[in-house]
């Protein structure tokens, strides 16, 4: 017996239907880094399965079960957020629950890191799951840091987070009021390339400012310098 029976319902999925999720699935985890087009993702990917998804939800949602987990990969994430889109955030059943945690297994088991995950997937993980989503390398506890003292006025470059020419840039310098404090260089807007500087996160040391850039992080970003790198606790993720 088939683990999720196929409602008897005549509503069908298309035969591509694993194509069009893996699609949806890539273009929802990133979809400034996929080449598809977003004012396609609609009418091609979502709109044709609405009629089935409005009239029969637990069926569409046992369909979609049975066509994605035997293929796994962002064809689940996809029928996952199919299933959040077209029938409801508040919507649950067993097959849309196997198919959530089937996505999330696949994010963990390629290193994805948690602040990738959306709020209401890392709560439904910690609703359901006990064991951590990933595990990190060790901090370096204050005598171990190999972080040299900042000379006065002076503005680190510790971190580029892409390799695109128009990147943000972090830099760390000492605050007027004795701290420490991370300065992002970034374009002013979306519509304005002005780049302008502005305050992000500040500590009492360097070392608890290091510590609290790298918590989030957690994977490294396209360039980090060689003292804050052990203060990212993950390798790079496989996606």
């Amino acid at each position: 017996m088939a683990l999720f029976p196929r409602t008897s319902r005549g509503t069908s999925l298309p035969d591509d239907v694993v194509s069009r999720m893996e699609r949806f699935g890539r273009f929802e985890f990133d979809p400034v880094g996929t080449d598809i087009d977003a004012s396609d993702v609609w009418g091609e990917l979502q709109a044709p399965l609405l009629p089935f998804a409005q009239s029969d939800p637990d069926g569409f949602a046992r369909a979609l079960a049975v066509a994605v987990l035997p293929a796994g990969g962002f064809a689940l994430f996809g029928a996952a957020r199919t299933v959040w889109n077209l029938v409801g955030s508040d919507f649950d059943s067993p097959a849309y629950h196997a198919v959530r945690m089937a996505a999330l297994e696949f994010f963990r088991a390629n290193g994805v890191p948690s602040n990738r995950l959306s709020a209401d997937d890392w709560r439904f993980w910690q609703e359901n799951r006990s064991e951590p989503w990933l595990v990190g390398q060790r901090r370096p506890v204050p005598e171990e840091a190999r972080i040299v003292s900042l000379a006065p006025g002076e503005l680190r470059r510790v971190a580029q987070i892409t390799g695109a020419p128009d990147s943000n840039v972090v830099y760390v310098a000492a605050s007027h009021d004795g701290r420490f404090v991370a300065v992002v260089d970034a374009p002013t807007s979306d519509t304005d390339p002005t780049r302008a500087r502005f305050d992000w996160l500040a500590a009492d040391t360097l070392h608890d400012l290091y510590a609290r850039i790298g918590d989030v992080f957690q994977t490294p970003v396209h360039w980090v310098a060689d003292d804050l790198r052990p203060y990212v606790p993950l390798p790079p993720s496989h996606l």
